[in-house]
């Protein structure tokens, strides 16, 4: 044994003795309650004290803003956040941030096909023409077609293509029946003796 292995091997030796004497580390008790497993690393007692700085350094900055006011009548305090349905949706924040940016469109082929065709009524009668209608009509079940011929996976398309001159009528129909109808002229008054 050289004089290099031999230091190694007392440096081991002590490290060893000083573990034994020190207190054994705290059990992670945030672990055992989640079910997670503990940190592979054991930590040394110096690195547990470093973060209970840490976090004594934070909680205290955090009773100064409190006692400060800094946390009082914030916007939305003590009100549920918005359009959280469950705690288990991984998406939450994704459909909460969707809804408040009031952005749509987005999804599988079949879904947005889907919101399309149940909203079709109201974006036909914002159409002017009869031809507008019968475009509408032709690109959407042309989208229909090519979102069957996708093989991307996802939920089938289930939505029905739709008949333009069927559409064209009832367009029609709807823009008939909300026309105001022509009012009758009043039958002259018939005037009075006395006026004449």
């Amino acid at each position: 044994m050289n004089k290099d292995e031999a230091a190694l091997n007392a440096a081991r030796y002590k490290l060893e003795k000083l573990t034994e004497s020190q207190p054994p580390l705290p059990v992670d008790e945030y672990a055992e309650a989640t079910g997670m497993a503990p940190v592979d690393k054991p930590r040394t007692p110096m690195q547990i004290h470093a973060e209970d700085e840490a976090w004594e350094i934070a909680n205290s900055a955090l009773d100064e803003a409190v006692a400060r006011g800094d946390f009082d009548n914030l916007a939305l305090a003590g009100k549920n956040i918005d359009h959280i349905t469950s705690s288990t949706d991984p998406d939450w924040w994704l459909k909460s941030m969707m809804h408040r940016e009031k952005i749509s469109g987005l999804g599988p082929p079949a879904l947005t096909l889907r919101v399309e065709d149940e909203h079709m009524d109201q974006t036909l009668d914002a159409l002017p023409t009869p031809r507008a209608v019968r475009e509408h009509i032709d690109d959407f079940n042309q989208r229909v077609i090519e979102a069957r011929r996708q093989l991307l996976g996802g939920p089938p398309v289930i939505t029905a293509l739709r008949d333009a001159d069927a559409e064209v009528f009832a367009w029609q129909n709807r823009r008939a029946s909300a026309a105001p109808a022509p009012s009758e002229q009043p039958a002259p008054k018939k005037k009075r003796w006395w006026r004449r």
